[in-house]
């Protein structure tokens, strides 16, 4: 008998179940789908509007700060109120130029520097310039990144274009050394020189421009050439702290005489001269012209009064020769007049002559010397300033000798004269010899003597018509009398 197997298939109704799972899936993808793709959509247009939404128009977008103040969302009037706060810090601020030893100063306050209505409209318009997309874009980057608004700062470039002048001016001109400071104890102390230079006046506009817009205080380095220090260094200038000497002469104030001796003293101050380096009068003062500022005045021509240009400049040379000689310097060349000075005693005069005649001297200390004159109506005063290891601790200045030389009254007779009677009045002429000794703590003597030869001035009587018995010549003085007054 054959047997057969029959085979069981699979009941019907689990391909139904089947079915029926695989259609509830899929309704749950496209229900899910349609969830995200709202969720999406609502994202989309949040993140596209909410620029938009987050603040009204009259208020700063989030994310702004103006000078590390956080501005986003403050009102216009609020932003006024900023401004307001930082214009008056902005008094308060400075602008420095600097060129290595070159300093100077302007302020803000001096430039009207400040935050004006433009500044205030300009951080109102960020993101709210361009086309709906940049407006969009502009804002979220804003958001999210943060921006420092660039607020320009307004001041006044007439002003500050003419202190770039004035700068320009000053620094062309040849360099000077600093100046001295006195301590009320005798001590002596320097401010800074200023050199000499060709600044870039358009290239220091553009660059203290650009500074000055930042609305901060800062430093701008002065764009120039041909720079010339003077001839005393910083170091150098530490080293000069005492008066080694000083001395003054008087003459009368006002006139054009007054002037030349102003011009003079202030041609020889501020001089810097290092140790076994001279120092010569001449090549200070320059030539004693008009074109330097030289006016006509008195001078003494072979014993006689002359007008001339620059009659005062000897009395400077004078002055400056016995603080010389009071500070133990070296004098290397000195002329005496051709007779003596009114102004100084009998024997310390210092005459000079443009081309002919100086007043020079050595610095043979261990350190450098600093002139300093000073002109005041009626008197002129020259210090010599030093180290105080090179100021003598002994100086005598002293007359030796004396010789008189006696004169005589002439009789003239010029008929072409409108005066009856004219008289010149003569004087006597010396020889003299002044003798310098000084002395250092540190045991170093110097010693220097100057003769002076003072040619006599005879007396001179002129007459229009010849008298019936002019007076008689003067007899010159006996020895004795001579001695006497020496």
């Amino acid at each position: 008998m054959r047997r057969t197997t029959t085979l069981n298939p699979e009941p019907i109704t689990s391909n139904v179940i089947y079915e029926t799972k695989g259609l509830s899936l899929s309704k749950r993808r496209y229900r899910w789908k349609r969830i995200f793709g709202l969720v999406f959509t609502l994202a989309v247009i949040g993140i596209g509007s909410a620029p938009f939404l987050w603040v009204s128009d009259d208020r700063v977008i989030p994310g702004v700060t103006i000078h590390g103040t956080k501005a986003g969302g403050v009102t216009e009037e609020e932003l006024k109120e900023l401004f307001s706060v930082k214009n008056a810090d902005l008094l308060h601020g400075k602008l420095v130029l600097t060129k290595e030893d070159a300093h100077e100063e302007i302020s803000f306050r001096s430039l009207s520097v400040r935050y004006d209505e433009k500044a205030i409209e300009k951080a109102m318009a960020l993101g709210r310039t361009g086309g709906l997309f940049q407006r969009w874009y502009d804002r979220w980057r804003i958001f999210l990144t943060g921006h420092s608004a660039a607020i320009d700062a307004s001041f006044d470039e007439k002003h500050l274009n003419e202190d770039i002048a004035q700068l320009a001016a000053k620094y062309a001109k040849p360099p000077v050394n600093a100046k001295p400071r006195f301590g009320k104890d005798g001590s002596v102390s320097f401010d800074e020189g200023r050199p000499s230079m060709k600044i870039d006046k358009a290239a220091l506009e553009e660059a203290t421009a650009l500074q000055l817009k930042k609305g901060e205080s800062g430093e701008v380095e002065i764009p120039a050439t041909d720079i010339q220090k003077p001839n005393m260094t910083k170091e150098a200038a530490k080293e000069i702290n005492a008066v080694l000497a000083e001395y003054t002469t008087t003459f009368y104030p006002g006139g054009n005489r007054s002037r030349n001796i102003e011009i003079a003293a202030n041609s020889i101050s501020g001089r810097y001269i290092a140790p076994g380096v001279s120092f010569s009068y001449n090549q200070a003062t320059g030539s004693r012209s008009s074109a330097n500022g030289y006016l006509e005045a008195p001078v003494i021509i072979n014993g006689k009064v002359e007008p001339g240009t620059g009659g005062g400049v000897c009395q400077v040379s004078t002055t400056l020769f016995n603080a010389v000689i009071l500070s133990g310097l070296a004098v290397t060349e000195r002329t005496c007049h051709y007779s003596p000075a009114p102004y100084a005693p009998i024997g310390r005069d210092a005459t000079v002559a443009e081309g002919s005649l100086d007043f020079c001297f050595l610095n043979h200390l261990k350190h450098g010397v600093y002139i300093y004159a000073v002109y005041e109506p009626g008197a002129v005063t020259v210090r010599i300033l030093g180290n105080q290891e090179d100021k003598p601790s002994f100086v005598e200045i002293a007359r030796k000798s004396d010789e008189v030389l006696p004169f005589k009254t002439v009789i003239r007779v010029d008929p072409s004269q409108e005066e009856d009677k004219k008289v010149e009045e003569g004087h006597e002429g010396h020889n003299v010899l002044v003798t310098q000794s000084v002395k250092w703590a540190d045991g170093r003597i110097y010693h220097d003597s100057f003769f002076s030869d003072y040619e006599p001035v005879d007396t001179v009587i002129t007459y229009k018509v010849k008298p019936d018995d002019p007076p008689q010549p003067s007899e010159p003085p006996s020895p004795e009398a001579v001695k006497k007054g020496a």
